[in-house]
């Protein structure tokens, strides 16, 4: 089936925000140590996400094409779940349960508050 103009615009706003979102990634985890790095990203990203998830339902800031160039291109590759379960099967049993429940439990609070900023910013404006 041929893509349309309008579908080669949303694919060129995913790949250009999984541009960034890799590069980021890649710096932010060389600038730390490497399971900090990677629940730095997946944290961060979730708080992200979880503004960009909400805007939608109490402010409705942000268009459908930056939340494909943002949710879906940039933080789709600023976050890395197969990078976070290679690095807990590889280590020792319990720094693995450690790591598995410090990127779970962080991951939720991430967008949990994310949530928060945009219903306290949404109540400032009505």
């Amino acid at each position: 089936m041929p893509s349309t103009g309008r579908d080669l615009d949303k694919i060129f706003l995913i790949g250009a925000g999984g541009f960034f979102g890799a590069i980021c990634r890649f710096l932010l985890c060389e600038s730390v140590e490497a399971q900090l790095g990677v629940l730095s990203v997946n944290v961060l990203g979730s708080f992200m996400l979880g503004l960009i998830m909400y805007d939608t339902e109490y402010i409705g800031f942000i268009s459908p094409e930056g939340k494909l160039a943002f949710g879906t291109g940039f933080l789709g590759a600023f976050t890395t779940f197969s990078t976070f379960a290679v690095q807990s099967f590889t280590m020792p049993f319990f720094p693995a349960v450690g790591n598995i429940s410090a990127n779970l439990f962080l991951t939720l609070i991430g967008v949990f508050l994310g949530r928060g900023v945009i219903k306290a910013l949404s109540s400032r404006e009505g």
